[in-house]
């Protein structure tokens, strides 16, 4: 892959992303490889460019406080209502957006159908995010890896046949299964290094301290309590933990 990508000579466009976890920052490792060059938001609004260029958006740069007071992560991620997009201006500049952010149903909206139609360099979202009619409006249906993208009028929201000026969207919810490997790996460490010192009990000041085991393990002493009872679904394994 990184051969492949070192090869590639991209053409001059620009490149928007948003987030800053994980998924994020595998997206900037796979774009070190090629000839796309990172810039500032600043500069990406500011300025134009003869070479291909991308510029990340953290969560502290789009989306505000509805106050306009200053950012503070912990209180957007109890608080998310309280908070909208700032992506507006950086979407009227770019020709392409991955969203690579963590979203909840709570929290703003990207970009809204209205504005789409103002965004007329823009040819291709690609929805790393993928959750349908999510924080990306465009993304009306998930696809596959067999057939990655579909095109979506943006006048009646709906899926065409037809390229031409209309919006190309990558929207596939498993893109992990295409790097198993590196995948399992990534998934591996976690649970080794997060998870078995834990339950192996060789963290125990910090195991004490935060219940992270307690909070996630469900056992017959714990079933009766309110917090891990659900309502009995209509399939022969569903048992009801409560009354």
């Amino acid at each position: 892959i990184i051969k492949n990508l070192s090869e590639v000579r991209f053409p001059n466009f620009k490149l928007l992303i948003t987030g800053d976890g994980r998924v994020n920052r595998g997206v900037q490792e796979v774009l070190e490889f090629t000839n796309i060059k990172k810039i500032s938001p600043k500069e990406f609004v500011e300025n134009n460019y003869q070479n291909p260029v991308y510029c990340n958006l953290d969560t502290k740069d789009y989306v505000i406080h509805k106050t306009k007071k200053q950012f503070e992560l912990k209180h957007f991620i109890e608080f998310p209502k309280e908070y909208e997009a700032t992506t507006f201006e950086y979407l009227k500049e770019a020709d392409l957006y991955i969203s690579a952010h963590y979203w909840d149903p709570s929290s703003p909206k990207i970009f809204t159908k209205e504005q789409i139609k103002q965004f007329s360099k823009l040819k291709i979202i690609g929805d790393v995010t993928c959750d349908v009619d999510g924080s990306i409006p465009t993304t009306i249906k998930s696809t596959t890896i067999e057939e990655p993208n579909f095109y979506l009028n943006t006048e009646t929201f709906l899926e065409t046949n037809k390229s031409k000026n209309n919006l190309a969207i990558m929207a596939v919810d498993n893109l992990p299964s295409e790097l198993p490997k590196d995948s399992s790996t990534e998934f591996g460490n976690g649970i080794v290094n997060e998870v078995m010192p834990f339950i192996l009990g060789l963290v125990l000041e910090i195991k004490k301290a935060s219940g992270l085991i307690e909070s996630v393990t469900l056992s017959p002493s714990l079933a009766s309590q309110s917090e891990f009872a659900f309502r009995p679904l209509n399939v022969p394994w569903a048992v009801a933990t409560s009354s």
